[in-house]
């Protein structure tokens, strides 16, 4: 195991580091160390990776969101956004997201008779005050890189003058920018399509807009299932969300919770999406139309070049239901799941290998939440049925404290390799409280996990087991300006702490899933249909590029702080400033230094020897900002970026300030 073997109370601004490339690890670090995880939360899926614009496609009742007031409250935050005002009666009774449009001896009403979902839209129009009588929704376009749409709808009953779509200015009047007609909506339900092309230069990126759904004569139709993708969509999902991960070489993704998982149930999700049936998302009360299932994660995996890895519902789900979902991933196309994943347009297995089972099962905001003894049974059981479909697979199992894991070893000691550990916390942060002793407990937190884990290894092995450790999820949860969160530099740094911690593991630590791949926690956020990076993001982008895959010896010798105890977060005494591991490339030509300076406010000028090592000079990526606070923006992208430099050696040294609250890649090469 390499281990920081030297650390040493000096000036809080030098250091030296010394690496030692011929002093390896036996065994090259996994690069499952630099997953994500993504979760059915939020708009981290919908509205998130997946590329479909407009909110409540299905016209889904109050009920199926949950909490439809929370959501009222956020489409009052949209609609703060018109610049005109539309009448608050026009929401009313509405389904959530949809407004009535236009004037005249109308109704638009929600109701029952669906096309494939719990609701559908009833628009009866007598006669017509304004040129159009309808429905709309306030949406957002990503014209900074596409201004061409693809609509759809399911529709049935009679429009004369046919059903006319159209994306309008939020100006006065609505004008319409760009529209398209329906002409043959007939008595039946059916699938129509529509192309809408935006004029160049007729919305700005951010700008609000309108998306209209309306007749011109009076006539009376049915609506639901109203799709607006950009036309530059990748099977559905958003070119930019996979540019970024691929671009960072995104290892791994775990799916589908989290939370949801424990109530997730994965043959809704398979299928022609039109026949998938919409059901409540119980642990975030919002509705899951169940658009994106397995086939279109695997498809989404495909096209960012990561490996799926799978947690399965061991809250109310069964062992039985997961061993199907086994076969119909992993299935030859003969047998049963196998067939159905065929005739889905999959013929090829799927070949996933990691299969976690169950999502925080120990705790009570979980659906089916149990104690140890009976989660030992379910492991057992889950095991049995899902490996008897695949022997090859591998398991994970939810590890908590070590109560519930000594239930865990002393029953299934035999059958369990890997634990899984979540890292989240908000610290019980008050909003007040002091953002600098806040920064430094954050990097205790850090400092500290790598003790934590090595007690949860200990434990495993004093029960016969070879320890295997999955940080399955991770992530500062609290996204407040005033304080380090997971949305600025601070959560950059907290990775790059346990990362480290999980290279100098000795394999121990076999991957890590950082929390979340959009809009929830840290990595990428999508706001008014602009994607770009939190700082994190880019913290896995350096970790994920770097050439390195062999631990090196690395002896750091700088100053150390001390910080207290702070709402929730760990004190510690002798944290030192710098951060520090190397990795060798296969060929033993390069070797990345890694390095993360956790002082807040000051740089550290370094030394940094590499033993028996001829650098003919150094390339240099650097993630600081101006503080531990900054973050970027969807108007301002670029606010904390990877600054790229070249350095030169320094005889037989190379020297570098490191910046504060920076995290530093030095790749050198001989």
């Amino acid at each position: 195991m390499i281990t920081v073997a030297l650390i040493m109370t000096m000036s809080a601004t030098t250091a030296t580091i010394d690496v030692y490339p011929a002093e390896r690890a036996e065994e090259p670090i996994d690069r499952r160390l630099f997953g994500k995880f993504t979760e059915h939360l939020g708009e981290n899926v919908y509205n998130g990776m997946w590329a479909q614009i407009v909110r409540n496609p299905g016209f889904e009742p109050d009920e199926a969101f949950g909490n439809a007031e929370h959501i009222r409250r956020r489409i009052r935050g949209v609609a703060g956004r018109l610049p005109i005002d539309v009448p608050a009666q026009n929401y009313e009774r509405m389904p959530l997201w949809w407004f009535r449009f236009g004037r005249g001896e109308a109704s638009q009403e929600p109701d029952r008779d669906a096309f494939s979902s719990a609701g559908a839209m009833r628009v009866v129009v007598k006669s017509l005050a304004t040129d159009q009588v309808g429905i709309a929704q306030p949406i957002f376009l990503p014209v900074h890189r596409e201004l061409r749409y693809e609509l759809s709808i399911a529709a049935r009953g009679s429009a004369p003058g046919g059903l006319v779509v159209a994306i309008r200015k939020a100006t006065e009047g609505f004008p319409i920018i760009a529209s398209a007609t329906i002409p043959d909506v007939g008595d039946a339900w059916g699938k129509h399509e529509a192309a809408l092309e935006v004029p160049a230069e007729a919305l700005e990126a951010g700008e609000i807009a309108v998306l209209s759904i309306c007749l011109t004569e009076p006539g009376e139709v049915l609506l639901d299932q109203a799709f607006l993708f950009p036309a530059d969509h990748v099977d559905g999902f958003d070119p930019d969300v996979i540019r970024y991960l691929r671009e960072a070489k995104l290892p791994l993704l775990r799916w589908p919770g989290g939370n949801f998982v424990s109530g997730y149930h994965w043959e809704d999700g398979v299928g022609p999406i039109d026949e998938r049936p919409t059901r409540p998302n119980r642990a975030w009360a919002q509705s899951e139309p169940n658009h994106v299932g397995t086939d279109e994660f695997m498809t989404f995996c495909r096209h960012v070049g990561c490996e799926p890895m799978i947690c399965v519902n061991a809250g109310d789900g069964t062992p039985d239901e997961a061993a199907r979902w086994v076969e119909y991933c992993n299935g030859r196309p003969d047998t049963e799941q196998g067939k159905l994943r065929a005739a889905n347009g999959h013929p090829e297995p799927y070949n996933v290998k990691i299969w976690e089972i169950g999502n925080e099962i120990y705790g009570r905001w979980q659906i089916g939440h149990c104690d140890g003894k009976e989660y030992a049974r379910r492991y057992r059981a889950f095991f049995e049925a899902m490996s008897a479909v695949d022997p090859t697979i591998r398991f994970i199992a939810n590890g908590h404290d070590a109560a519930w894991n000594e239930e865990l070893i002393e029953s299934d000691s035999d059958i369990l390799r890997s634990l899984s550990v979540h890292l989240l916390t908000n610290g019980g942060m008050p909003p007040d409280a002091d953002p600098l002793q806040s920064y430094l407990g954050w990097m205790s937190y850090a400092h500290n996990a790598a003790g934590r884990l090595r007690r949860l290894t200990q434990q495993m092995r004093d029960g016969g087991i070879e320890p295997h450790i999955a940080v399955t999820e991770l992530q500062i949860m609290r996204g407040q300006d005033n304080l380090p969160g997971h949305h600025n530099q601070t959560e950059a740094l907290l990775l790059a702490g346990i990362t480290n911690a999980a290279i100098r593991s000795g394999g121990q630590i076999e991957l890590i899933t950082h929390s979340a791949l959009v809009n929830h926690g840290g990595g990428l956020r999508k706001q008014f249909e602009v994607v770009f990076p939190n700082p994190v993001h880019w913290a896995h982008h350096i970790y994920g590029t770097q050439p390195g895959r062999w631990p090196l010896r690395v002896e750091t010798a700088c100053g150390a702080f001390s910080v207290e105890r702070f709402h929730g977060l760990p004190g510690g005494e002798d944290i030192p400033y710098l951060d520090a591991v190397a990795l060798a490339d296969d060929s033993g030509e390069a070797v990345s230094l890694l390095v993360t300076n956790r002082h807040p406010d000051e740089a550290i000028e370094a030394t940094i020897r590499l033993h028996g090592f001829a650098a003919r000079g150094a390339t240099v990526q650097t993630l600081a900002g101006d503080s531990f606070l900054a973050r970027n923006s969807w108007d301002q992208p670029n606010n904390i970026n990877i600054d790229e430099s070249d350095i030169e050696p320094d005889g037989e040294a190379l020297r570098y300030s490191f910046p504060p609250h920076s995290l530093t890649c030095i790749v050198a090469r001989q």
